[in-house]
């Protein structure tokens, strides 16, 4: 009796063991014999917002189309990360932005993204230092003050929220013919030379300034509202901060922001900031150089144009992304470009840089920095690079860039913009600032109150945007 009992449990334990076996290969108990399926990881998407500036062309988008097709067939196969790219028009992209993030549809990343889009959504973006800490990302590829331009102290605490895909420096771009009919030298290539400052631009600058008789800015007789070519156009087509960055306090810091380290008390009453109105009155109407923006000046005198394009102007102090003009400059004059002079020794040259940032609501930040680590390693950037038409931030990728440049325009100083990124501004020109918005407002109405001779005084006009943005300071702190 006790052998039959032990075989009738052998048996039971074989065919135990035999319908385990049978499920662990796959098996099932179902009718319909069908195989049981592990369901496949869902792969996180990431989506990366293009709106904020440049990007959104036909042929722009191809090539994020490219890479996003390339990013999903390769590493994020790997890494079970899928990218779209959102294409959003330039006027459309802060409402649709504010939009998704209300609706807790924040995108991962946004960019390519300027310093002004950057800070008029600055608490929306990560903190991307302890991912660079963590990965051990090496800044020194890129230029110093180029990733410095990205660093922003908000309300006590510092942060990084990107790196420089792109930068566009300001040079002085000169018509050469206007300038070798006045029988005078060009701008230097050379940044920082001890005579280039902007007195010395001035005196250039008087004698290609021309009224309808001929006479130039030292003519006594010159008729300073029947002009018919001007010598300098100024910062123009740029922002106040762009001027007033050139001046700088008693210990050597810049006085561009108008206030306070603390942000909380304006200073644009302080005498650089009057210096910086008072050489922009000059400017205009001393050395009578630069277009005042009233009829009686003829402000239509460079037409639909941009400045230089009309070929009524000697010398225009710009930002480099004004590429797009330069085959219509081919067509009509010789052009070239030269170093921006020095004010009272410092030389700065007003630059807009474009990075992508992370944002700071988004559901998944860890596979966002595994996307932006690959579109910042130097193939995808390079070929998003060639994609804004920026300058490299990445030094080694300069050598190519200028070999570009110069196969395409042999003749063209190319070298200047290269070693502008040694003098861009900081804090950048477009950097933010409490009330941002309200705040730039305010700095455009005071510059333009200048340019359109609708003031009192410099100090008067300093005085009363300090005010109004002590008001604005005073507001935005109550808020907190």
């Amino acid at each position: 009796m006790r052998k039959a009992l032990t075989f009738v449990l052998v048996a039971l334990l074989l065919m135990s063991t035999f319908m385990v076996a049978s499920c662990s290969k796959g098996g099932s108990s179902s009718s319909s014999g069908s195989q049981a399926k592990t369901p496949a990881k869902e792969k996180v998407k990431i989506q990366i917002m293009v709106g904020f500036g440049t990007g959104t062309d036909p042929s722009q988008i191809a090539v994020h189309e490219e890479l996003q097709a390339e990013f999903n067939n390769t590493v994020g196969k790997e890494k079970g990360i899928e990218i779209e790219f959102l294409t959003v028009p330039y006027s459309d992209a802060a409402t649709k932005f504010t939009t998704l993030v209300a609706a807790g549809m924040t995108p991962d990343i946004c960019g390519p993204v300027g310093v002004m889009g950057v800070a008029q959504f600055i608490d929306e973006w990560l903190d991307l230092t302890p991912y660079i800490e963590k990965d051990k990302i090496d800044l020194s590829v890129y230029d110093d003050q180029l990733v410095e331009s990205n660093r922003y102290n908000v309300d006590g605490q510092s942060k990084l929220v990107g790196l420089p895909i792109g930068y566009y420096p300001s040079a002085l771009f000169y018509n050469e013919d206007i300038y070798d009919r006045a029988g005078l030298d060009y701008p230097p290539e050379e940044w920082g030379t001890a005579d280039w400052t902007y007195d010395k631009l001035y005196e250039q600058a008087r004698q290609m300034t021309l009224d309808m008789w001929g006479s130039d800015a030292n003519d006594p007789d010159f008729d300073m509202d029947n002009v018919v070519q001007y010598g300098y156009d100024g910062t123009d087509w740029s922002p106040w901060r762009a001027w007033v960055g050139k001046f700088f306090d008693e210990n050597g810091k810049s006085v561009a922001l108008g206030m306070t380290d603390d942000y909380k008390t304006a200073t644009m009453n302080s005498p650089e900031w009057v210096r910086a109105f008072a050489e922009l009155e000059r400017m205009i109407y001393k050395e009578k150089v630069r277009p005042r923006s009233d009829a009686a000046a003829g402000a239509s005198l460079f037409g639909d144009a941009d400045p230089l394009g009309s070929n009524r102007l000697g010398v225009w102090e710009t930002f480099s992304w004004m590429s797009y003009a330069f085959e219509s400059w081919d067509a009509n004059f010789s052009w070239n470009i030269g170093a921006i002079p020095s004010m009272d020794g410092h030389v700065v040259s007003a630059t807009n840089i474009d990075t992508f940032v992370m944002c700071r609501s988004a559901k998944h930040p860890d596979e966002a920095w595994e996307v932006y680590k690959w579109l910042f390693s130097d193939k995808v950037y390079s070929r998003l690079n060639h994609n804004y038409g920026g300058i490299p931030a990445m030094k080694n990728l300069q050598a190519q860039w200028l070999d570009e440049q110069k196969a395409e325009r042999p003749n063209i100083n190319w070298q200047v913009l290269l070693d502008a990124g040694a003098y861009a501004d900081n804090p950048n020109n477009e950097s933010w600032v409490p009330g941002y918005s309200e705040v730039w407002n305010e700095m455009e109405f005071a510059m333009a109150s200048i340019i359109s001779g609708l003031y009192d005084t410099p100090e008067q006009v300093a005085e009363d945007l300090n005010d109004e943005v002590q008001d604005i300071l005073d507001e935005y702190w109550a808020s907190k």
